[in-house]
């Protein structure tokens, strides 16, 4: 009696890892981590850049800008906030956490890092365009 139960005991836990293997492979979105556990994320996800510090939504909730500041290129993305695709991409010199729309969502302010200043751009036809510091 006690060999079956430790022989159940012990086919549990070779057969566990078979069936998350089997549950994570039907989404095909799992990442695996170093360690050999899986994750799977919950909702959408979309492409940003490196380093993603902030998020704005527009006012009239059509628009996403993402400030990405990592050791690649710094750049602001605009994002349609329906359909999820990338309007435009903006290569900054700095930028950091500052990020914010005009009342009117017709103009998109961006940090300019340390340097102490602050970048405008217009949005025009789902652009970015520079406008002045």
């Amino acid at each position: 009696m006690k060999n079956c139960a430790f022989f159940s005991f012990v086919a549990c836990f070779l057969f566990l890892p078979l069936f998350t293997r089997a549950q994570t492979a039907a989404g095909n979105t799992a990442v695996m981590l170093p360690n050999g556990w899986r994750l799977s994320p919950v909702g959408k996800s979309l492409p940003l850049g490196d380093l993603p510090l902030n998020i704005a939504v527009s006012p009239d909730r059509k628009m996403l800008a993402v400030t990405n500041n990592g050791v690649g290129s710094q750049t602001v993305q605009l994002i349609d906030a329906v359909s999820h695709i990338q309007l435009d991409a903006v290569t900054v010199g700095k930028s950091w956490l500052g990020l914010a729309f005009s009342d009117d969502s017709k103009n998109l302010y961006v940090s300019g890092g340390n340097d102490n200043f602050i970048l405008r751009f217009d949005i025009k036809n789902k652009r970015l365009l520079a406008k002045d510091t």
